[in-house]
């Protein structure tokens, strides 16, 4: 039987951010409320890159970071050929589409800047990561209302017919109150998974996976995932 793990994760979270176990455990973490979104106001992904971007979406600068803490120590510019990604979220990177739809309609199709477009897309932030970090293996990008255990299920069947040596999982989410109906409200942030069979961090179950309860996308893919962790650590 194939033994599946966690090796390691990193995180973007309006209550900090990190590597490694602790986000398996710390209760502290799934409390939130919509004000907390401001801590991440600021937050830029620069230190965690090798490359220069120009403009990034706060969706994309999230999942980045997460996904460079999660790999921990990498070379510049390195090929990793058999590793993969799955990203999953459910409202993508609003704030840029939104930009760019205001910059078109006050400036016009010719002035309205070519950079903001492509990051208004919800596949931007897992392309990114992929380019970042060199993986040339499967891709897989979730945008909705999707169960966040679908991406990991993919990233699974991946490593299991020897598809991907590695794979990332991360869930992201970038919204504003202007980007959401009224009454909904989502938190903000990243949370990225580094997958491989054999031993790790937390060993992942596909049958406990599915038995564990449907997780609650009614503040985002981040919270849900989340969740989906700690029950799985505490079970």
């Amino acid at each position: 039987m194939t033994t599946f793990s966690i090796t390691n994760l990193g995180w973007v979270l309006p209550a900090g951010t990190g590597t490694g176990a602790e986000i398996l455990t710390n209760s502290e973490l799934l409390d939130w409320v919509p004000e907390d979104n401001a801590a991440l106001a600021d937050f830029t992904a620069k230190p965690y890159l090798s490359s220069v971007k120009g403009y990034l979406d706060p969706a994309g600068a999230y999942c980045l970071a997460a996904c460079a803490l999660a790999l921990g120590e990498h070379e510049a510019g390195a090929k990793r050929d058999f590793s993969g990604i799955a990203t999953v979220t459910r409202h993508g990177a609003a704030q840029s589409a939104r930009k760019f739809h205001e910059l078109l309609t006050s400036k016009g199709p010719r002035y309205a800047s070519p950079l903001v477009f492509p990051h208004g897309y919800a596949n931007t932030a897992g392309n990114l990561a992929a380019i970042e970090f060199g993986f040339g293996g499967p891709h897989l990008v979730l945008q909705g209302c999707q169960d966040i255990r679908e991406a990991i299920e993919f990233a699974l069947v991946r490593l299991e017919n020897d598809e991907a040596t590695e794979m990332l999982v991360a869930a992201y989410e970038a919204t504003d109150a202007i980007s959401l109906p009224d009454g909904l409200a989502t938190q903000n942030g990243a949370i990225a998974l580094r997958l491989a069979i054999g031993e790790g961090l937390l060993e992942l179950d596909r049958d406990r996976i599915w038995a564990a309860p449907a997780p609650d996308l009614e503040t985002g893919t981040v919270t849900a995932l989340l969740a989906l962790l700690q029950g799985l650590a505490g079970a």
